[in-house]
């Protein structure tokens, strides 16, 4: 994969006023709150970062859009000021205190608790939002969260017409793979198999506060279709003998090479293959013979 050069973050003060670092931290402080290492939390405070977010998705008035992990309502209130109608999510208990009390009253529904239900699923408020009209998901996300949140927000009967987080570059690269990549594997092909992902821009680790250990990426993603049920669950069970040729790494997913066989040809794939060479499209083909 290409690399993607990395942005400076933007210089401390601007001729208009207080750097977006420091509101940040003035916000924080205001709201008697500080970075928690148990929720992942690292502020963004890089205004260009910002924008380029913003930027990637088809906002307009009346859009509706889901926030993960809002903070101080940075992101937030530039979705808003869009005319965006944003459902946010906060896990910290202060934080939305805070936002409780700053943006609700300019119409934010603000939901106080995890963005994941469990391992795959997201919160009902988010899955109640996303059945209710065309929707966007918008968010810096904590880095240990991510991939599950990305997953299973594409993997809903209700996509989302558009995507755009940041994540940290590693997940980037990840989801954005190909067959062939070190880095493809389960979370890229289903990923893949809703939507069209792209890795928009790396970003440098003074764009956040705290400084993270790793640099992050924004990742977009448009919808392609719905997932057929089941092949969330189907492609990491696969993927665990993705080394093997198709028929071996099929049968020892639960059919017999007779079974293996057949469905390759009906899809006309060479079952000579190994599994971690197929696409996402040649997955949904094969699992829809399977």
């Amino acid at each position: 994969m290409t690399a993607v050069p990395a942005v400076p973050a933007a210089p401390s003060q601007t001729k208009r006023g207080p750097s977006l670092k420091a509101r940040v931290l003035a916000d924080l402080s205001a709201a008697d709150c500080s970075p928690l290492h148990r929720f992942g939390q690292n502020f963004m405070v890089d205004e260009r970062v910002l924008s380029d977010l913003c930027a990637a998705l088809p906002l307009a008035p009346g859009a509706r859009v889901v926030e993960i992990g809002p903070g101080t309502g940075i992101l937030t209130t530039r979705l808003m000021d869009a005319g965006a109608q944003v459902l946010a999510i906060e896990i910290d208990r202060g934080l939305a205190a805070w936002l409780e009390t700053s943006l609700v009253p300019r119409g934010l529904t603000l939901v106080h608790g995890d963005a994941l239900a469990s391992k795959s699923k997201l919160h009902p408020a988010i899955e109640a939002f996303a059945s209710g009209g065309a929707w966007m998901l918008a968010s810096n996300l904590p880095y240990d969260v991510a991939i599950p949140v990305l997953l299973e927000a594409a993997a809903l009967a209700s996509q989302p017409r558009a995507i755009a987080a940041t994540v940290q570059y590693e997940c980037g690269q990840r989801l954005c793979s190909r067959p062939g990549d070190d880095a493809w594997g389960a979370s890229a092909a289903v990923f893949q198999a809703a939507g069209e992902p792209r890795l928009l821009r790396r970003i440098g680790r003074d764009a956040f506060h705290p400084r993270p250990n790793v640099d992050s990426a924004i990742v977009t993603w448009t919808p392609r279709s719905a997932l057929p049920t089941g092949f969330s669950t189907w492609v990491r069970a696969v993927f665990a003998y993705r080394r093997k040729v198709l028929p071996g790494a099929l049968r020892d997913a639960g059919i017999t090479r007779e079974q293996a066989e057949a469905a390759c040809a009906a899809a006309s794939i060479d079952p000579a293959r190994r599994l971690e060479s197929l696409s996402a499209p040649e997955l949904l083909s094969l699992h829809a013979r399977i």
